[in-house]
């Protein structure tokens, strides 16, 4: 079997981090969620790589290892749709099915919405698709309590994970993911 390969990549500045397996004439194009990176789809684009298709995953901009955007609080949703059309072109891909998760999903959408002569199809979960727009309007569809909202606020997600050591942030989000735990 194929290992997944790892390269660097210059898009709009920042160098991004890229996970690829299999040679077929398609791509699967896989956008991570918070707060992962393209580790959390290795087991997908193993399967997707053995169905005869090219696997690819990156790490967005500011996770893992691809660089930090110089100025993060001007980012912005169409920001991440923007890096994914250069990431196509950087790897010289026409098109791409977009397989996306939380705000990859998001991604996803406006690629297809703002490129759809770049997308093959589109998948997502977690996110019901969206009509592209001011993102407060959206915002509004979701729960109070929601991460989204919550850490939207100026200094709340530094205060929410300053209560804890990064052991203590680490161990807690592995829980959520992993099946098997060991507590010692």
């Amino acid at each position: 079997m194929e290992k997944i390969q790892h390269s660097h990549v210059q898009v709009q500045g920042l160098k991004l981090h890229v996970a690829q397996i299999g040679t077929g004439p398609k791509v699967v194009l896989f956008l991570h969620g918070f707060p992962e990176i393209w580790y959390s789809w290795r087991h997908q684009m193993i399967a997707v790589a053995n169905a005869g298709f090219r696997a690819v995953a990156f790490d967005c901009r500011g996770y893992g290892l691809s660089d930090h955007p110089p100025e993060p609080e001007k980012a912005n949703f169409n920001d991440l749709a923007d890096e994914v059309v250069a990431l196509l072109d950087s790897l010289a891909i026409d098109k791409a099915f977009l397989v996306g998760k939380d705000f990859g999903a998001f991604s996803a959408f406006m690629v297809a919405v703002t490129h759809p002569e770049r997308v093959l199809g589109v998948i997502t979960l977690g996110i019901p698709f969206l009509i592209p727009g001011p993102l407060g309007i959206q915002l509004d569809l979701l729960p109070k309590g929601f991460y989204v909202i919550r850490w939207a606020e100026p200094g709340r997600a530094e205060a929410d994970f300053g209560r804890f050591d990064v052991k203590t942030v680490v161990r807690n989000i592995y829980i959520l993911f992993c099946r098997k735990v060991s507590y010692k």
